[in-house]
C-alpha cells in the first residue's frame, strides 16, 4: 500500500463532530415498581437502552447492593451523602420517545417516618443529576479518547513518511551518482569503441599493405635466386 492510501486511512479515522454542550436536567416523577406507585426523580438522556441501562448499573452499584429484575433495579444498603440507607431505594431505565429516562425513587411506605423519606429524595435528586453529568462527560470522554488515538496515529504516519522521505532522499542522491557514474563509464566505452573500430580498420588496411609489400618481396627474392642459378 503506498503513502497516499495510507495517509487517507488514517485521516478517516477523524470524524467531524458539531461541539455542543449537553444539559442535564433532573424532575420529580412517579415510577411504578413492584406493583406500588413510588416517588423519586427522573432524567431523560440521549443514547441507546443498552449504553444508558449499563452505565446506569454501574453507577447505582458504587453507592451499594444492586438486584435486578429486567429494567428495574433494587438498591440496598446503600450509602449516599455519607448516610447509609437500610430501606431499599429503587431504580428504572426505559426509551421515552428519543430519549432513555433513567429514574431512582423510593416507597414512602417502607420509611419509618415521611420526613426521612423527604430527605432521601433530595439526595436521590443529586444522585440522578450527577449520574446525567457523568454519562454525558464518559460519552464525551470517550469522543476524547478516540480523537487521541487517531492524533497519535496520523503523528506516527507523519513520523513514519519523514522517515520514508529521508530514506527515498538518500536512494536519489545515490541514485544520481550511481546515474553520473554509468554515463560517464558510457561515454568512456563509446569512446573506446570508437578508437578500437577505428584501429581495426587502421589493423586491417596496415595488414593488406603488408601482404602486398609481402608478395613483393617474395618475387624479389624469385628474381634473385634465379639470377643465382644463372651464375656459372
Amino acid at each position: 500500500m503506498n503513502a497516499p492510501k495510507k495517509f487517507c486511512l488514517v485521516a478517516l479515522m477523524v470524524i467531524p463532530v458539531v461541539s455542543y454542550a449537553q444539559k442535564v436536567t433532573v424532575s420529580k416523577d412517579t415510577e411504578r415498581v413492584k406493583g406500588s406507585n413510588m416517588d423519586g426523580y427522573a432524567t431523560e438522556l440521549t443514547g441507546t437502552i443498552e449504553e444508558v441501562s449499563a452505565s446506569y448499573t454501574k453507577y447505582l452499584k458504587t453507592f451499594g447492593k444492586i438486584k435486578s429484575s429486567g429494567t428495574q433495579l433494587q438498591l440496598s444498603e446503600a450509602e449516599i451523602s455519607f448516610t447509609k440507607y437500610t430501606v431499599p431505594l429503587y431504580a428504572t431505565t426505559h426509551g421515552k420517545g428519543e430519549k432513555i429516562m433513567v429514574w431512582l425513587g423510593l416507597n414512602s411506605s417502607e420509611w419509618p417516618a415521611p420526613e426521612q423519606a423527604e430527605q432521601a429524595l433530595k439526595d436521590l435528586e443529586k444522585v440522578v443529576y450527577d449520574f446525567g453529568v457523568k454519562f454525558y462527560r464518559d460519552k464525551v470522554q470517550a469522543d476524547i479518547d478516540e480523537s487521541v488515538r487517531a492524533q497519535q496515529a496520523a503523528e506516527k504516519q507523519t513520523v513514519r513518511l519523514q522517515n520514508e522521505n529521508k530514506n527515498l532522499n538518500s536512494r536519489l542522491d545515490f541514485n544520481s551518482k550511481e546515474k553520473f557514474r554509468l554515463e560517464k563509464g558510457l561515454a568512456e566505452n563509446k569512446l573506446e569503441y570508437e578508437t578500437l573500430v577505428s584501429s581495426i580498420a587502421k589493423n586491417k588496411k596496415d595488414q593488406d599493405s603488408v601482404l602486398v609489400a609481402t608478395d613483393q618481396i617474395k618475387k624479389m627474392v624469385e628474381v634473385h635466386k634465379e639470377r643465382q642459378r644463372k651464375v656459372n
